[in-house]
């Protein structure tokens, strides 16, 4: 679901531009990871990056402040993508289970239609009542789609907001 080389490189952005492990690893298990691999990750990542700790460092001081600027942007655009394609993950997977719901409502609707081609008058009407309201509950299941989509937008604004803050 996830490409594991773009988790890897943004972590380590991540790692490099001071933000704090919990935030990376609430980022992580929000793309789908566990605690345990979001923390494997970071160790991981942190033991390659005190391997050239050394060179790190020759370079942070030869750095300007203008590239760990940078730096920070990027952190936080690949931190905002990660966000944003997790979101969009769930958003479609919610689109797919409503798909699938609708699809097997029309078929019981056609069972139903193809079934008793002569209906008395009060089958009939019970059958256009029962039709109207799997069409309201088809409506409503679209329109909490919708607010879900919404809220979920409306939450990660204000993750970032939080986070660009600290």
């Amino acid at each position: 679901m996830v490409n594991e080389q773009i988790v890897s490189e943004t972590v380590k952005r991540m790692l490099d531009s001071g933000i704090d492990e919990p935030t990376i690893i609430s980022t992580l298990k929000d793309i789908g990871l566990s605690d345990a691999e979001a923390e494997n990750l970071i160790t991981k990542l942190k033991s390659d990056s005190n391997n050239s700790s050394q060179d790190l460092e020759d370079d942070q001081e030869s750095s300007s402040r203008e590239e760990i600027a940078q730096n920070e942007l990027e952190a936080e655009a690949q931190k905002n993508e990660l966000n944003d394609t997790t979101t969009y993950n769930m958003l479609n997977m919610h689109e797919q289970k409503i798909d699938e719901v609708s699809s097997k409502i029309d078929e019981v609707k056609q069972a139903v239609n193809s079934s008793k081609p002569t209906m008395d008058a009060s089958v009939s009407t019970k059958l256009t009542e029962l039709e109207t309201k799997l069409d309201d509950v088809s409506a409503q299941t679209k329109a909490i789609l919708e607010v879900v989509k919404n809220i979920l937008e409306t939450d990660r604004k204000v993750l970032t907001e939080i986070e660009s803050k600290k």
